[in-house]
């Protein structure tokens, strides 16, 4: 028997869940038939264990089950992938969809068949420019069986803190055949002062159909708990004030599904449709070897090799051939921004039916609809139906970030609002990104089926293709623009040079801002002869609306005759360059994804990396689409397993029902998802169809009556014995009974990706 760390995330779901596989066009020993597919169940008593949730996700990618008695071993984990909230299907954007690998040393080992299977687990996670050491040490005794369906082992983790040894957070999971106990004790300083919380489950379960528990957190905040019982049908849960009752079907109507992960799949052989989107790199600096990604979306490695990293770094390619790894020299040409090609596309407004997008209303608020704030951005969508534009939300932003806050009532607005400055100009996540929707000459009656709709898709712009010269009338930031709005105290209202913050209108040459290229350095410059970056991670802090995404400039193009208004009019307007083919965005910031970072190989070539392909999804029928049946949809394929661009919306963590986005106990999920089924589930680039295979999802329960729960006698356990921290024990400590010992010094190319054995 060998354990497989799988087992331990969807233990941690609490609610063991089974589905059946169909089977499909093209054949059955297809990639398409024999990937594999997992669910787990996302509810409030989630929330509590998230961090060992995580922890185990971790473990699987690193594939200790496939390397048993083989020794130690690096293995590459994107991080990004066991964080649904953070990347999903729905995600959009470079920041959500960038890579954030961490690297750990893995030693799994088996006396013999009788023995356990014991891991030793280093990891070294890098979060927001710190680094965390996490020791994991994990005994694994039998695996799931259907009486004991969560297996037998013992999982246990101290995330150090600054002193070694000492554990900033500190917990352990252990299975066996009557269930599953979990405890964990963490203490965090979030700029207000320290507090410790604590975590514990204690969850009695003999198979997968019946049990019981109590999930319990205290903290300084006080104490919050859930007692639930479930049975083959049906789930409660209580917090002392809400008992509820939920549905276990997951083919209710009312079910929630969304999915984390889809795969991307030739329509006639089944084989997996992958991309060229990165490989694995290591970098010596003072005389340690680190290991990293570089990618489409920039480049991954820990904070301190990377800001030891500069242009004309030598770095070491991996290559994975005939079951080993070797290694060749590039040149790392590096930036603290990148320079975005966007390629206009187009569709009609009528095919936009119901999409919804984004868009700034600056201070002509007045005529949008009454009680519409100025220089604030709204959603909304076109409704075909009635001719006219719905309002359906308003962006809020404060130190925790920007969402979207439902308007009291969904307001109209005519086209004709929008005439002025040459149409709508938004973003869609439905549309993969910008969009314009030419409404100039028209009035508020008009043909949808005439209106043009462009959109785009993007590609990095690698040094040698770099513009000479480029011009910018809206949000044109220079150094000078970052360096006065990032400052300390700054009164500044926007991070960009003079008139050019949000202006729409009319501007004269002379206050078109003008920028060169050095293609040397991979940088863009300003009239100044500067750079126009700005990295300062505490600096962007203090500007939250920034601080993920970076600083964005607004369209750059190369001709001024392609933004002048009216020919012969000596101005130019922003809007005109949505009539362009071609057009240019810069962007700079902290995170490594608003930079550029590339390497030469040694006939000085640059390696490129593939952009996510393009494809179009039409929404099929069911009330599961809700409202998005019927409609077409631009979706971004990075490579297997990331496929986003599915519409979103919020639901309450605690009834699992849509909710404001603005509401506290609520969370951010695809709002439906693509069905497993070669003729449902299809995608086109216009040149090839594909099909798509959802690979991780989350269910959410139905809500049903209390009345159903109480009428089946599930009835919520009482005095349940919840595990304490006299059971901890500290991987980290030498005077431990599990201590896995000092983290060993591996000089050999990682042998495991994000759960891909290498050789």
């Amino acid at each position: 028997m060998q354990f497989n760390t799988r087992t331990c995330a969807s233990a941690l779901a609490l609610f063991a869940f089974s589905f059946a596989t169909a089977h499909a066009a093209p054949g059955a020993d297809s990639a398409y038939n024999t990937d594999a597919q997992s669910s787990h169940v996302q509810d409030a008593t989630s929330d509590g264990i998230g961090q060992v949730n995580m922890i185990a996700c971790i473990m699987a990618a690193m594939r200790p089950d496939a390397l048993v008695n083989e020794g130690n071993y690096i293995a590459l984990v994107d991080e990004s992938k066991c964080e649904p909230a953070g990347k999903s299907s729905s995600g959009g954007g470079d920041g959500a969809q960038a890579a954030n690998f961490m690297t750990a040393v893995v030693n799994a080992s088996r006396a013999s068949n009788d023995d356990p299977m014991i891991s030793k687990i280093w990891i070294l996670q890098q979060e927001e420019g710190h680094q965390t050491n996490i020791d994991v040490h994990v005994s694994a005794t039998a695996g799931p069986t259907e009486t004991n369906p969560y297996g037998s082992f013992r999982l246990d983790f101290c995330g150090e803190g600054e002193t070694a040894g000492i554990c900033r957070m500190n917990g352990y999971l252990e299975g066996s055949d009557t269930g599953i106990r979990y405890f964990q004790t963490e203490t965090r300083d979030d700029g207000n002062g320290v507090e410790t919380q604590t975590t514990a489950l204690q969850l009695n379960a003999t198979g997968t159909t019946a049990g019981s528990g109590r999930l319990q957190t205290d903290s300084q905040g006080g104490t919050d708990a859930f007692d639930f019982a479930y049975n083959a049908t049906l789930f409660r849960r209580s917090d002392g004030v809400d008992d509820q009752c939920f549905s276990r079907d997951a083919s209710d109507a009312d079910t929630g599904l969304s999915v984390w992960r889809y795969g991307l799949y030739d329509a006639t052989s089944g084989a997996r449709i992958t991309r060229n989107s990165g490989f694995p790199i290591e970098f010596t600096t003072g005389g340690q070897t680190y290991h990293g990604y570089l990618g489409y979306y920039g480049l991954s490695l820990p904070p301190n090799a990377f800001n030891a990293l500069a242009s004309g770094s030598t770095v070491q390619k991996v290559n994975y051939s005939g079951g080993t790894a070797t290694t060749a020299d590039f040149t790392v040409i590096k930036a603290a921004g990148k320079l975005m090609k966007f390629t206009r596309q187009a569709r009609k407004l009528n095919a936009m039916d119901g999409i919804k997008f984004t868009t700034f209303i600056g201070n002509n608020a007045a005529g949008f609809f009454n009680g519409a704030a100025p220089n604030t951005q709204y959603e909304m969508y076109w409704d075909d139906a009635d001719g006219v534009f719905k309002v359906t939300g308003q962006m809020v932003c404060d130190q925790n970030g920007c969402q979207t806050t439902a308007l009291g009532a969904v307001q109209s607005v005519g086209a004709s609002f929008w005439q002025t400055q040459g149409g709508v100009q938004g973003w869609s996540q439905s549309l993969g990104g910008e969009l314009f929707i030419a409404l100039a000459g028209s009035g508020d009656t008009l043909d949808s089926g005439a209106i043009d709709v462009a959109y785009r898709t993007q590609d990095l712009v690698y040094p040698s293709d770099l513009p000479a010269t480029l011009y910018c009338v809206r949000d044109c930031p220079t150094n000078a623009s970052l360096a006065s709005y990032f400052a300390q105290g700054s009164q500044d209202n926007a991070p960009f040079a003079g008139i050019t913050a949000n202006n729409f209108a009319p501007t004269a040459q002379a206050d078109v801002v003008t920028y060169h290229t050095d293609s040397d350095a991979a940088l863009l410059l300003d009239g100044a002869n500067q750079p126009v970056v700005f990295t300062d991670p505490q600096a962007f802090g203090s500007r939250p609306q920034y601080q993920w995404g970076g600083v964005r400039s607004g369209r750059l193009f190369t001709t001024l005759a392609g933004a002048e208004c009216d020919v012969g009019s000596n101005t130019y307007c922003d809007w005109k360059t949505n009539d362009l083919d071609v057009y240019y965005q810069w962007e700079t910031g902290a995170n490594n994804f608003s930079q550029f970072a590339a390497v030469k190989d040694s006939n000085g070539e640059f390696v490129a990396f593939d952009a996510p392909l393009q494809v179009t999804f039409t929404v099929p029928s069911g009330p599961a689409f809700g409202a998005y049946t019927g409609q077409s949809l631009v979706l971004q394929y990075g490579g297997f397993g990331d496929l986003w661009g599915i519409p979103g919306h919020c639901v309450s963590r605690v009834t699992n029902l849509e909710a404001p986005c603005n509401d506290e106990s609520s969370r951010y999920v695809a709002a439906f998802a693509i069905p497993f089924d070669a003729e449902l589930g299809r995608v086109s680039d216009g040149a090839n169809t594909y099909l798509v295979k959802w690979l991780d999802r989350e269910i959410r329960f139905a809500s049903k009556p209390l009345s159903q729960c109480t009428a089946a006698n599930l009835n919520l356990p009482t005095g349940l014995t919840l595990p304490t921290a006299a059971d901890l024990k500290n991987p980290s400590a030498s005077s431990s009974d599990i201590y896995i010992g000092v983290k060993p010094d591996i000089t050999d190319a990682p042998r495991v990706i994000q759960g891909e054995v290498k050789y």
